[in-house]
């Protein structure tokens, strides 16, 4: 499968590609490379430097040199052509080069910004798991909380727009608490995933507890020209719900993300799996 927008952002990757490795894989020690694995394999290292037949015909050329992910320390792996006059590409994997993926495992390639070719592997728990903290979300609940309980802690400049704060290393973007405050009231602070999802009634507010949830995630603003902090993409989901989207398995991630779609029609200039993929919640095929 092609890398999305998502991998791309997470690996700082200009292409990829990953699937998942089967048991006969494992057993054999040999991956045969789908159509955009071995695009991206051929356009790196050029058809004519691969080699056509078995590696023990020609093992100076067979042998290619790949950064393996996550030290980025080179490896040697065995890429062919087995059989003449067929385009089969063939990658072979190896113990001493520590790239022995497990059957069921995920396996990709990437070519990074200074055009190196990286590979790699992690089991499908791991995979599904990256990119998937938020770690300005607790700190943008207690906001919403703070302007709908009516003791503001956030700063406003004399404009009305929130101060933008700044979280661990990387950039962060401003979320307005106001447009949060605004979904609630629309929702009538009831879960829209499911309005029956009732929770407890807040302390601090007196009405049921929800929490705001960004359905195209603030984290990935910068692939967007218009703003992702906007009321059509502001969701008001309950505890359980709000940590599913972004925690639970895959297909219940997909469940909850669809559910939401479907009843945002003014987000359907993007499709379900346009949407899905930056919660790596997009099905992995063999």
């Amino acid at each position: 499968m092609t890398f999305q927008e998502f991998h791309n952002d997470f690996f700082q990757s200009l292409s990829g590609a990953y699937s998942k490795v089967t048991e006969r894989e494992h057993y054999d020690s040999q991956i045969t490379l789908t159509d955009v694995e071995s695009e991206i394999v051929i356009n790196h290292f050029g058809r004519a430097n691969i080699h056509i037949g078995n590696v023990s015909s020609d093992r100076k050329l067979s042998s290619k040199k790949f950064l393996l992910y996550p030290n980025l320390e080179q490896v040697s792996l065995n890429l062919v052509f087995p059989k003449p006059h067929k385009a089969e590409l063939r990658l072979y994997l190896s113990n001493r080069a520590d790239f022995k993926p497990t059957g069921n495992s995920i396996w990709f390639l990437y070519l990074t910004k200074s055009n190196e070719i990286v590979i790699g592997s992690m089991s499908e728990q791991e995979w599904r798991a990256l990119g998937q903290t938020d770690d300005e979300d607790n700190v943008y609940q207690e906001d919403i909380l703070s302007i709908l309980s009516e003791t503001p802690s956030i700063d406003i400049d004399p404009k009305g727009c929130i101060v933008q704060r700044v979280i661990g290393p990387r950039v962060s973007y401003a979320r307005d608490p106001r447009l949060a405050a605004m979904r609630f009231d629309l929702s009538g602070t009831k879960c829209e995933f499911n309005s029956l999802h009732y929770t407890f009634v807040g302390q601090r507010t007196n009405k049921q507890y929800v929490e705001a949830h960004h359905l195209i995630p603030m984290k990935y603003q910068h692939l967007f020209s218009e703003p992702l902090d906007n009321l059509s993409n502001i969701v008001s989901l309950c505890p359980n719900c709000h940590r599913g989207i972004h925690h639970a398995v895959s297909e219940y991630k997909y469940e909850l993300i669809d559910g939401i779609y479907q009843k945002r029609p003014e987000l359907h200039n993007y499709t379900i799996e346009e949407i899905a993929q930056y919660y790596n919640a997009l099905r992995i095929i063999d």
